[in-house]
């Protein structure tokens, strides 16, 4: 390997471990794959949630998720294709970008799908409040019309279906 190519790797792997600010975040490698799937997901959907962030981003499977969902999997980070400090930092920058287009946040309450209990689900292998809160956290246009998705209020549901104030 030439001197260069090491260095270029190793200059990669500096601008990763950087924190994450307000200051830098859209500089980060992961920035223009977030923002075109958030793009996405607010003209689909009027909203986004970090599991479909990370579905568009090929970093989860669909069936993954719905295996989750019925608690065949006891947290979803275990399935996450790539390692938890990538994901963590899918997810702040994912947060400023959200703040940036004036989405609001919105908690969402995962129960496991299933016909008598219904426990929640983890997102992570620690339970940790507030890796809880980033997985569960999906942002909301406030906007009518925008992205033209036409949305008024998301409300979910416990099963984790959408609705719009609309219906």
């Amino acid at each position: 390997m030439c001197w260069w190519m090491g260095k270029t790797l190793r200059d990669s792997e500096d601008a990763l471990l950087k924190k994450i600010t307000v200051a830098n975040y859209r500089q980060d490698p992961y920035y223009a794959r977030i923002v075109k799937a958030v793009e996405g997901l607010l003209r689909e959907k009027g909203f986004v949630a970090p599991l479909e962030l990370f579905i568009r981003m090929d970093l989860l499977s669909p069936e993954s998720v719905e295996n989750w969902r019925r608690g065949r999997i006891a947290y979803l980070e275990r399935v996450i294709r790539c390692n938890l400090g990538k994901a963590s930092r899918i997810l702040r920058i994912l947060r400023m970008h959200a703040h940036d287009l004036d989405l609001k946040p919105s908690l969402t309450v995962y129960k496991r799908w299933t016909k008598d209990s219904r426990p929640l689900l983890r997102f992570s292998k620690t339970g940790d409040h507030n890796i809880e809160d980033a997985y569960a956290r999906h942002f909301v246009s406030p906007r009518k019309g925008s992205f033209g998705a036409g949305v008024k209020d998301v409300l979910v549901d416990s099963t984790g279906t959408h609705m719009t104030g609309d219906q």
